[in-house]
């Protein structure tokens, strides 16, 4: 009767020995749920970053701000001013943000800036211009790309610019002489229907608009967007 007594015994401790260890170690499926107090907190962290989430216009304005504050003369430019341009280089939804320095209707092509993960990034580019030029920019005439364009003497210099990836690469370049009827891409001569097939006809370009860094033009053009 004794065996039987503390045999009984033994099995009643080792059933509260093994409840008290699904509590501590978790092997309680009860406790699989998050406790509350979890779930609240999670929720408060999902909350603050969607607040708090930058967009493309908010983090182009912080840039510009900042050049704004910086001046664009160079050793190779005594004179110039920052100005900026928006375009959607690959039409995919967000633009991208061109620096200029700019001075009496000169240019010179600072940088380019892509927006990703909450920043402006600047783009990967090896046709940066330290000197200012008669030219501009244009929407490359199947709608893809850029074309830049620069004017020394009776030379008309061409760009075609392309957004592949974190890199803004030249994929043609060509220059041009109408008066003399020289054309030619890639510095292979080619008739003036070729040239406009690749850069476009003069009278058909899409120029892009440059603007000064200002208060008005980051709500108007940043924003306005």
């Amino acid at each position: 009767m004794r065996k039987y007594i503390l045999l009984l015994g033994l099995l009643t401790i080792a059933l509260i020995t093994l409840t008290a260890c699904q509590d501590v170690y978790g092997f309680d499926t009860r406790h699989a749920e998050p406790e509350p107090m979890q779930e609240a907190c999670a929720q408060t962290t999902a909350d603050y970053e969607a607040v708090h989430a930058i967009s493309w216009q908010e983090a182009y304005a912080e840039k510009l701000n900042l050049y704004a504050q910086q001046p664009a003369t160079t050793a190779y430019i005594e004179a110039a001013e920052w100005r900026f341009m928006l375009h959607d280089i690959n039409q995919y939804g967000t633009p991208q943000l061109f620096l200029v320095r700019y001075y009496d209707g000169l240019v010179s092509y600072y940088t380019v800036y892509n927006f990703l993960d909450g920043y402006a990034v600047p783009l990967k580019s090896a046709h940066i211009v330290n000197s200012l030029f008669e030219g501009g920019m244009y929407v490359a005439p199947d709608g893809m790309g850029i074309i830049r364009y620069t004017n020394i003497c009776a030379v008309s210099h061409y760009d075609r610019l392309d957004l592949f990836g974190a890199t803004l690469s030249r994929t043609a370049n060509g220059d041009a002489v109408p008066c003399i009827d020289s054309f030619r891409v890639n510095t292979f001569p080619v008739s003036q229907y070729e040239f406009e097939y690749t850069f476009g006809c003069p009278n058909e370009r899409a120029w892009l608009a440059l603007y000064e860094i200002t208060e008005a033009n980051i709500q108007d053009i940043i924003f306005g967007w």
